[in-house]
């Protein structure tokens, strides 16, 4: 199933024909055609219209949901009220389907063999070879490392990203990204992927002018710096994740072309490692990493800086795809 966020903030579920339909509402219409006397008050504890209370419901709510689409579809029926269940595609709003303000999102950094080889090229005079990156991996000293972004800068699909200030050098890394569905801690890698209540793609904004002078929770955090989006798909529709093309272009110009099978450290390495001690909870996110193709990937530093010709600048619009998921499409402007 793909879940969006829409309009107010509701849950919907994404048809095959790019309609919408409101699964809180569905279900108390269902519910009040069975004859319930408190049609509202019974959707609203099976069926939440909130995303993160909709996860948490798990696949109860799930389970209802596929039998309100299928009733729904067929009867074409409005709510209890009169109020709409289903909206064609271009009478919503799509928003990013973060579960909550709580949620916390944890980005792997360079987690992917080409990106993790264009990364050190770009900082040495010695050109590595993927087999070089794999040997620093296996002799342990390329290590698994990431960093946090904030759930306030996020924003959904077509919303505009505001180029920021301090930077001339904006950048952008599209990622898988693990929505977390039971809480979990300690959790071995065996079991890790059984957390996972299904996937979106975040866009991984960057400022990329000096990254080693003012650290990653500056670069890597400010206002839009993670477009997320534009539906999460429930962990049973993408049965391997680790065989989904990565996309993105730029003013149609394909930049990043890759695969998840190119992963270093998988989802389960990272629920298992980030689990330890600390529990994880529904709606939290994980993001995997990129694939090569980022603006600093092809841009050598050279005297201590880079050319700001490939990366971002106001006006442009990208364009982030990842197979079984769909596109998450936004924009850079200025303030």
């Amino acid at each position: 199933m793909k879940l969006v966020v829409f309009n107010t903030g509701r849950v919907g579920a994404l048809l095959d024909n790019a309609s919408v339909i409101d699964l809180n509402l569905g279900y108390a219409s269902w519910l009040h055609e069975k004859g319930e006397v408190r049609p509202y008050e019974r959707a609203d504890l099976l069926v939440p219209s909130n995303m993160l209370s909709f996860i948490e419901e798990g696949q109860n709510a799930l389970d209802l949901s596929e039998k309100i689409i299928s009733w729904a579809q067929v009867k074409n029926s409005i709510g209890p009220m009169g109020e709409r269940l289903l909206f064609r595609g271009d009478e919503v709003k799509i928003r990013a389907p973060l579960p909550s303000l709580q949620s916390r999102i944890m980005m792997a950094g360079s987690n992917f063999w080409d990106h993790a080889r264009d990364g050190l090229n770009v900082r040495s005079e010695k050109q590595y070879t993927i087999d070089e990156v794999k040997e620093l991996v296996e002799k342990g000293e390329k290590k698994p490392w990431g960093f946090w972004k904030q759930a306030y800068n996020v924003i959904g699909p077509g919303e505009p990203i505001t180029y920021p200030t301090r930077t001339k050098r904006l950048d952008y890394e599209c990622e898988l990204a693990a929505i977390i569905g039971k809480p979990c801690k300690d959790v071995s890698e065996k079991d890790a992927l059984s957390y996972v209540y299904g996937w979106t793609i975040v866009n991984d904004m960057s400022c990329r002018d000096h990254p080693s002078d003012v650290g990653l929770w500056v670069e890597k955090n400010f206002d839009g710096s993670a477009p997320m989006g534009p539906c999460i798909v429930t962990a049973d529709e993408i049965e391997d994740p680790y065989s989904l093309g990565i996309k993105q272009t730029v003013n149609g110009e394909l930049r990043q072309n890759g695969n998840t099978s190119d992963m270093i450290w998988d989802y389960s390495y990272w629920i298992s490692w980030l689990s330890r001690d600390l529990t994880l909870r529904p709606g939290d996110i994980i993001c995997g990493g990129t694939c090569s193709g980022t603006a600093m990937d092809q841009t050598p530093r050279h005297q201590g800086t880079t050319d700001p010709k490939l990366f971002l600048k106001p006006g442009d619009i990208l364009e982030a795809t990842i197979d079984k998921i769909g596109t998450l499409k936004n924009h850079i402007i200025t303030k």
